[in-house]
Formats: C-alpha cells, sequence, structure tokens
C-alpha cells in the first residue's frame, strides 16, 4: 500500500498540470483513513465533547477543520471531520447537523490559506504561473475574511439549530452506541508516530513550496508512511485505505484532462482579465464565474477552466477565482470534493444530509464568506 502510494506522483506525471491534484485526490483520503484508524479522530471527538456547550462545541470544530483543511489540505479535514462530527453529536440530530455544518464549512473555507490546501488551488497556481510566496501573501487577508464571516454565519444558523431541538442529558447521549464514534482510549506509539510524521510532513510542505519543491511527492510519502502503519499494525487494511479513494474525485480529475480542447474553447470566448490591478467589479465577475462553474458542476472541473483562461494573471484576480471555487462552490451539494466527502461519510454513519435542507442553508455561507474575502481582497491586497 506504501508503495502504490509512494508512486502516485510518477504514474500521474502525463497528466501535466493536472498531476499534482490527481496525486493528492489518490493520497490524501488513505491519510485521513489511517489517522482514523490510529485513533486520531477519537482524540478530536474526546476533546470536542469536553467542551459543555453544545454552541463551543460547534465552534471549536470549526476552527480544528480550518486548521486542519489549511495545513493537511481540505481532503483529510473533510473525511476527518464528518467522522468525528457523528461521534460528537451522538443521539442529538440538531448537534450532528451543526457539527457536520461545520465539517463542511470550515474544510472549504479553511482552504484559500496554502496552494496545496485546496486541489483547485494546485491547478490554477500552475496554470497562472504564480509562485508559493505571492499567492500566499495574496491569500492570506481574504482567507482571514472568509474564516470570520463563514464563523459568524454558523454561529447564528447553530444557535438557532440547537435551539429548536429538546435538550437531552450528555450522559445519556453519550452512552448511545453509534457505529461512527471512533471510541476511547490512550493513543498507542505507532499513533504518535504517525502524528509525528503528518506533522513534520505539513511543515516540510510549507518549506518546499516557499522553495519550488514538489508538493505531492511530499504528501505522497507522508500518506505512504503514514499508510503502512496503520495496516502494518492492524489498525487499518490496504483494502479500507483504497476504499477511502473517492471513485467520484478521480473521475472528476480525469474528465477535467479530457475536457482540456473545449474548456480552451470556452476560455477563448470569454474576455480575457486585464493584467492590471483590478477593481471590485472585476474581481467580483472573476469570482461569480468560479463559482457559478463549480456550482453547476464541480470546483476541480471549474479549476481546469481557470488555469486556462487565467494563464498568466495576477494573483489577486487568481485569489478572486479561488473565492468562487472554495467559498461559492458550497452553493450546491456537489460543488465541492470536500463536500461530497462530507456527505458520503455521514451517510454512512446513518446521518443523511438531503439536498433541500443543504439548498436552503448553504447560500448565506457562501454569500457572506465570499463577499468578506473580496472586500478583503480590494482593502488589503
Amino acid at each position: 500500500m506504501g508503495l502504490a502510494l509512494l508512486a502516485t506522483p510518477v504514474v500521474a506525471a502525463p497528466l501535466g498540470r493536472l498531476r499534482d491534484p490527481f496525486v493528492l485526490v489518490l493520497v490524501l483520503p488513505p491519510l485521513a483513513a489511517a489517522l482514523d484508524a490510529l485513533g486520531w479522530s477519537r482524540v478530536a471527538a474526546d476533546g470536542l465533547r469536553r467542551i459543555r456547550s453544545p454552541l463551543a462545541r460547534a465552534l471549536g470544530a470549526y476552527l480544528v477543520w480550518l486548521a486542519t483543511s489549511a495545513l493537511l489540505t481540505l481532503d483529510v479535514a473533510a473525511v476527518a471531520a464528518a467522522s468525528v462530527g457523528l461521534a460528537v453529536g451522538g443521539r442529538r440530530s440538531a448537534e450532528r447537523d451543526v457539527q457536520l455544518g461545520a465539517a463542511i464549512v470550515g474544510s472549504n473555507v479553511g482552504s484559500l490559506l496554502f496552494p496545496f490546501s485546496n486541489l483547485t488551488n494546485l491547478v490554477l497556481l500552475v496554470g497562472a504561473g504564480i509562485s508559493f510566496r505571492a499567492y500566499v501573501e495574496a491569500a492570506f487577508w481574504p482567507q482571514l475574511a472568509t474564516a470570520l464571516g463563514a464563523g459568524a454565519v454558523l454561529l447564528w444558523r447553530s444557535r438557532r439549530r440547537l435551539a429548536a431541538e429538546v435538550p437531552i442529558p450528555d450522559a445519556a447521549a453519550a452512552g448511545s452506541v453509534d457505529a461512527a464514534d471512533p471510541g476511547s482510549g490512550a493513543l498507542s506509539r505507532t499513533a504518535w508516530l504517525a502524528g509525528g510524521i503528518v506533522f513534520v510532513g505539513a511543515v516540510v510542505a510549507v518549506l518546499a513550496g516557499f522553495r519550488g519543491g514538489d508538493l505531492a511527492a511530499v504528501f505522497a510519502l507522508t500518506a505512504a508512511l503514514v499508510s503502512a502503519l496503520a495496516a502494518g499494525s492492524g489498525e487499518s487494511t490496504p483494502r479500507a485505505l483504497g476504499h477511502s479513494i473517492p471513485v467520484a474525485g478521480v473521475a472528476v480529475i480525469l474528465g477535467a484532462a479530457l475536457l482540456g480542447g473545449p474548456m480552451a474553447t470556452l476560455a477563448a470566448h470569454l474576455p480575457v482579465p486585464a493584467r492590471a490591478a483590478p477593481g471590485l467589479p472585476a474581481l467580483v465577475g472573476v469570482a461569480l464565474v468560479g463559482g457559478l462553474l463549480a456550482a453547476l458542476a464541480n470546483n476541480l472541473p471549474a479549476a481546469a477552466f481557470g488555469a486556462v483562461w487565467l494563464a498568466g494573471a495576477r494573483p489577486d484576480l487568481v485569489v478572486a477565482y479561488l473565492v468562487g471555487t472554495n467559498v461559492l462552490a458550497l452553493l450546491t451539494p456537489h460543488g465541492s470534493l470536500a463536500t461530497l466527502l462530507c456527505r458520503a461519510v455521514a451517510a454512512r454513519g446513518g446521518h443523511d444530509l438531503p439536498h433541500g435542507p443543504y439548498l436552503r442553508a448553504a447560500w448565506r455561507f457562501a454569500l457572506v464568506g465570499g463577499a468578506a474575502a473580496l472586500a478583503a481582497l480590494v482593502l488589503l491586497g
């Protein structure tokens, strides 16, 4: 299993600019599944359960998934967050909804900060020819602003949702048997070793990014080592780790590679954004193009289109487009791979997220988070 993950950067080389996203969609879900099998989801769930207020638990979860998405990519955050959210929510339907909302919003919104935080970021940066440092400098304030804006909406909606449900005593809720509950107990030495590898891998990825290194190879090596530890210790199996790879995500990237020609044709019919410093209307227009494409199809095809359309564009235009693909993509359940992963994990845990309620709630996060990010891009970029 470890050797297979380690070989993915070489195997995916023919995909060109989609090579790095394809590698990450193959190696990151097994990494998240391995950490879950080794007990790290349990640690996160136990820590959140110690917070007495359900509203504070939701905020705590949101902050955890923001950080996880930024440092370990939104795919790791999405897989882990949904599992932890079900465990923390227990038998409380309202808190399950709130925790899964924190999982979906946190993993998506936290994915602007670094190029590797989201597969879409990597695709756009390769197409636009923007350096790691230039991207981080342009994305920092929009990332902070959208995190604050979406977090405020999450707190407001969570308070209303929690108030609508009759509370269940903590002891009764904690005593329920839940298939998604990671259990309890101390971490093994193998789990601590895996956690150390992931921490070092994240640090090396940031340093490699600033030095122009191969980010995909760093994450492939990290996933290979951690997956080997999980399988070798008997906590998981290669089959289980392999099943964590999302078929939909692989299909989306391969489809984007096959549609490269039609995307180039479509991009040629759109006006090329000006190379001069753009104003608010231009940034909003670019964000809407990215967001609508992501909401209609998915953010990975939208990113593949943007890589052609924004070739050679300024960093602020690229960040504006990513506000669309990463934040406005929340508008629909299929707009982001992270949303698809969260909903799939939740469904396996017995908690479906119907399309209707999702659509009625999601536009607020997309609107407020996107507007906050674009305002920061204009005022502080």
